[in-house]
């Protein structure tokens, strides 16, 4: 059995344990609220940070809550023309199309990535919560809880805003705040991108994230997180190096492999479409660490950086596309009050089942094209 179908085992056990723990002890007296699959924990504690924090420099959050207002509107216009330009990528040759799945920890996610992916998941849902707190404090609106939630596997934070406050607010106020989660998620993904800019410098090798089991790379003694430097004396700098040379191998030909581990003979074998393969899996480039990390340490934060990079950017876009119930549904039809003041439910209907269309034709088009995704 393997590991990725003992996981949703392990979530299910996890999840009744937990539940019966909550009601036994009656751990809602305590803030701790623990239903099936949900649990959260309002922290007064967290609650005065967050005012604490919003009242330090309050000019400066309210240029960055307009910044964020226009960056929000920019996000959804690319995330509608991605999601165009996408699909007809599908239908006609003008390009790769790039895939659209849904993110399922353990099925369309490998085990080795959920490290990196819980606390990227973990940082980014914190701090797009707390930036909705700031702007909604800022412009006038109560904060009448915040704390710590775990929702199935994911960890992260939320913020309860008054709703009758925020509803009496200015069109305005109401974009400002509901545009701050997914810009600070858009800054937070770029300033990541310039931290590894920084760090890492340029691919210098092949980095193994899995192996093909009893394969010719794990016989060899080649395992997860080893970096191939050369092959038969050539360089490889990059993934394209090492396929650009792999193209050219024989199958059955003993290959000189400069690793991590030192010289390492693997034989190649016939794989896909009578080519020769080394039972590699998965693999990127390898970048080493600027400052110096000891291998291993640079790999892991290299992953962490880049995995809060991606989830940033998918979030800051996704989450203002105009569906329920993301920001970009609320936050179109609260600027549609001074365009359309009758039927703004109905245009609020209309966008939704144009654009989770749009979403649900991708998903479908990639699973045609690339079957049950798992990165």
């Amino acid at each position: 059995m393997s590991a990725e179908s003992v996981f949703p085992f392990i979530v299910v056990v996890f999840w009744v344990v937990l539940y019966v723990i909550g009601n036994t002890f009656h751990l809602k007296r305590h803030g701790l609220e623990i239903r099936p699959a949900y649990l959260t924990y309002k922290s007064r504690g967290l609650r005065e940070l967050l005012y604490w924090v919003s009242r330090k420099g309050v000019a400066f959050w309210r240029i960055l809550c307009n910044v964020g207002l226009v960056l929000a509107v920019g996000q959804m216009i690319f995330g509608i023309y991605f999601l165009t330009s996408n699909l007809l990528r599908f239908a006609y040759p003008l390009g790769e199309p790039a895939p659209v799945f849904l993110v399922l920890p353990g099925i369309t996610i490998r085990l080795y990535w959920l490290p990196y992916f819980f606390t990227s998941m973990a940082i980014l849902i914190m701090t797009h919560e707390l930036a909705h707190g700031v702007a909604a404090i800022v412009e006038g609106i109560p904060v009448k809880s915040t704390g710590l939630l775990l929702l199935l596997v994911f960890f992260g934070g939320f913020v309860e805003p008054d709703k009758k406050q925020f509803e009496r607010s200015p069109t305005l106020s109401k974009l400002r705040v509901l545009s701050a989660g997914s810009s600070t998620n858009l800054l937070t993904g770029f300033l990541v991108l310039l931290l590894l800019m920084g760090i890492y410098a340029p691919p210098s090798g092949v980095l193994i994230h899995e192996t093909l089991e009893n394969g010719p790379a794990e016989r060899s003694g080649l395992k997860q997180w080893d970096v191939i430097y050369a092959i038969n004396g050539n360089n490889i700098f990059t993934i394209r190096d090492f396929e650009n040379l792999m193209a050219n191998v024989p199958i059955g030909k003993t290959l000189i492999l400069n690793t991590s581990r030192g010289s390492i003979a693997v034989t190649s074998e016939r794989g896909a479409k009578n080519r020769a393969v080394l039972g590699l899996i998965s693999i990127s480039n390898y970048h080493p660490s600027r400052l110096g990390l000891e291998r291993l340490i640079g790999i892991h934060l290299y992953m962490t950086l880049h995995w809060i990079f991606l989830i940033a950017l998918s979030i800051a876009v996704f989450n203002m596309l105009p569906i329920y119930p993301w920001d970009g549904d609320k936050f179109l039809y609260h600027a549609l009050r001074g365009v359309v003041k009758k039927r703004r439910l109905v245009a609020r209907m209309v966008f939704n089942a144009i654009f989770w269309s749009l979403v649900a034709v991708n998903m479908i088009l990639t699973f045609m094209k690339h079957g049950w995704l798992s990165v």
